[in-house]
């Protein structure tokens, strides 16, 4: 029943908040809490005004719809860093970024990489490696992958 819950959630919301310029990156629910938490993202980075912009946008429709069982809190927030990446936009989201991605084939005898991720292209990563190789990854292949903070 959750999944199904935050599946027509997101299918509401994602394109209005698509209209306001801002993507709808995951919907999660917590039944003991009864609280409904939407992580967005927005080019360029988001602002305490963005997030309260969703939940002005979101609580109507989300009430009109009658979606939520009962009372519910809503919380919007960002998906954060240690987020990990899944599908193809969240690897598109971090081009240029420092990631670390286990795989769960042995490509070229390693299992874990480490590089700065170029490109996305047909389902496929492509990093650049500390040594300035660059590997091809297909995302069906990774098992775990995060971004790496630089110090």
């Amino acid at each position: 029943m959750i999944s199904s819950l935050t599946a027509s959630v997101s299918e509401l919301l994602s394109p209005v908040l698509a209209d306001e310029g801002i993507e709808l990156v995951d919907v999660e629910y917590q039944v003991d809490t009864q609280t409904l938490k939407l992580l967005i993202h927005k080019p360029g980075g988001l602002s305490i005004e963005d997030c309260q912009q969703v939940s002005r946008i979101a609580n109507p429709i989300l009430d009109v719809h009658d979606m939520m069982l009962g009372t519910y809190s809503l919380e919007v927030a960002s998906p954060g860093l240690n987020r990990p990446l899944i599908t193809e936009a969240d690897f598109r989201r971090n081009l240029g970024q420092k990631v670390q991605v286990e795989v769960s084939t042995t490509t070229e005898d390693w299992s874990q990489f480490n590089g700065i991720l170029n490109q996305v292209i047909d389902g496929k990563v492509f990093l650049t490696l500390l040594s300035g190789k660059t590997v091809q990854i297909a995302i069906s292949d990774i098992v775990q992958a995060q971004i790496q903070l630089m110090w």
